[in-house]
């Protein structure tokens, strides 16, 4: 006869147990051993009430746990120990997937954080001129360095070399560019500090007068205005490194190994009639990152384009009058991008005055 009353608390119990197990399995990442155990208990007796419900007079008997157990406690153990060795199986068959997925999360997690990271953190501006030389392999009288700091305060470098467009228009005094800097620091200012001669933009303008734009990679020098007697310059390389658009801004040129090869020969001549310089090739040179600026080129890649191709010009065999080349660091960022590819080249951390 159907015990009604067992079949109902077994309908309870395997309810109350699948239940569990379902929202446990549901939340795999956080499953406690305790609850599950107390899932597949309520299962296991679920099932022997139903079995016992309708076969009341059936014997039951078995092993479990190593020891030998017979009627309604065998079957629960039975139940209850199978229940347990399936789940952990396939727990141990989900672990992979499981590891995986937490993998994703966390690195999502951390790349949402190095983002956060890099929008927070803005390079700071380096006050301090600092020096940092990383010697040219085979060549014990030649080098490579970066400065860091405001170009203005550097008195010991003969060449400067300005980033500009292929227009080969000069930034406006007071905007924060190389450009601005020297075209201002470059002009003849009355006692208030207003410019009265704008010397370099002038002498730029009458060597390109009818032959603009120019083709990236274009190198002009012209004479240092009154850099000269500032900072002992003596020649000012204007590379077209930067290209504008209409309406989109400027972006580098491709062409960036070419600006900086164009502008070490051209700082190597002679100037040229018209350039408004004194005789003679030059010893030093200092570049800035072209087109990392207003063109927002990447500085690590610019630093590396750079810093390549001017060691392996002062590692060439031919003969060269430049001594020294160097990079403009004008923030930490830049400072490090420098750094890293400086070391890779000289296999030397560089040192610093």
């Amino acid at each position: 006869m159907t015990n009604i009353p067992a079949l109902c608390a077994a309908a309870f119990l395997l309810t109350t147990g699948i239940s569990m197990v379902l929202r446990q399995v549901a939340t795999a990442a956080e499953q406690r051993p305790g609850v599950l155990a107390v899932a597949w208990l309520c299962v296991a007796l679920g099932v022997d009430l139903v079995l016992f419900g309708f076969f009341p007079g059936e014997p039951i008997s078995g092993t479990a746990f190593g020891f030998r157990v017979g009627g309604a406690a065998a079957l629960f153990l039975l139940v209850w120990q199978g229940c347990l060795r399936v789940h952990k199986q396939a727990l141990a068959m989900e672990r992979p997937a499981e590891l995986l997925r937490q993998s994703r999360s966390e690195a999502t997690r951390l790349r949402a954080q190095l983002a956060d990271a890099s929008v927070l953190r803005q390079p700071e501006r380096l006050t301090t001129t600092r020096i940092h030389r990383y010697p040219v392999a085979g060549r014990p009288d030649r080098h490579l360095g970066v400065i860091t700091g405001d170009l203005k305060n550097v008195d010991f470098v003969d060449v400067w070399v300005n980033s500009e467009n292929t227009d080969m228009q000069m930034s406006r005094f007071h905007e924060r560019s190389v450009s601005g800097l020297i075209r201002y620091e470059g002009a003849r200012h009355d006692a208030s500090g207003r410019v009265v001669e704008d010397c370099v933009a002038d002498a730029l303008a009458r060597r390109v007068a009818g032959r603009t734009p120019v083709t990236p990679g274009t190198a002009i020098s012209t004479g240092p205005g009154k850099l000269a007697e500032r900072n002992k310059v003596r020649r000012i390389v204007h590379v077209a490194s930067v290209i504008g658009e209409p309406g989109n801004g400027y972006r580098q040129a491709r062409a960036l190994t070419r600006c900086v090869t164009n502008a070490l020969r051209e700082a190597e001549h002679p100037e040229s009639p018209g350039a408004g310089t004194p005789g003679g090739a030059a010893a030093s040179i200092v570049f800035p990152l072209l087109g990392a600026g207003e063109a927002g080129a990447d500085p690590v890649d610019t630093a590396r384009a750079l810093l390549t191709t001017a060691y392996e010009y002062l590692a060439s065999d031919r003969p060269v009058s430049l001594r020294a080349v160097y990079v403009l660091a004008y923030t930490d960022a830049e400072l490090s991008a420098c750094r890293r590819v400086l070391g890779t080249l000289s296999g030397s951390r560089g040192a610093r005055r």
